[in-house]
């Protein structure tokens, strides 16, 4: 991969990476507006299905082969749920014990989660072992997620 493309996609993942406290407060408000988490994180999720379609449609995508859903991996529709629970963890979880330190232990479980998965591969992603030095540095990244986090 050229040096340049591989700084833009990081720089893609800082900026994406950046909106999600943004999201976490921007549910916070709406579900207070409307008094419910779960219509707040329904009326998100509709949101979200008009924007991805519209994308779609505006770029004309073709539509996959129906067995190309069927010969998914199970695990490969996950992500629905595993968005679901985000949305209702963080819409519930940063008006009771802040944005900050909501998105500190998400994140402190999303790098435990993500060396898990490079470690042993799993989902049928690339092996990416934890040696000395790429667990010093997650351990690193997890106390300063704990130090940056206010009680």
């Amino acid at each position: 991969m050229h040096p340049y493309t591989f700084f833009m996609l990081c720089a893609a993942a800082l900026i994406v990476g950046a909106l999600i406290p943004i999201q976490a407060a921007t549910n916070v408000a709406l579900s207070r507006a409307i008094d419910s988490v779960f219509y707040a994180s329904l009326v998100l999720f509709l949101v979200a299905l008009l924007v991805v379609t519209m994308f779609l449609l505006l770029n004309r995508f073709p539509l996959p082969a129906v067995s190309a859903f069927r010969s998914a991996p199970g695990y490969g529709y996950l992500g629905g749920l595993i968005v679901a629970a985000y949305v209702l963890a963080i819409t519930y979880l940063a008006p009771r014990i802040g944005v900050g330190n909501a998105i500190c232990f998400i994140v402190t479980g999303q790098i435990i989660m993500a060396v898990t998965i490079d470690h042993f591969g799993l989902f049928g992603s690339a092996i990416n072992h934890i040696d000395l030095k790429r667990g010093m540095g997650v351990a690193l990244m997890i106390i300063g997620l704990f130090l940056a986090r206010r009680v």
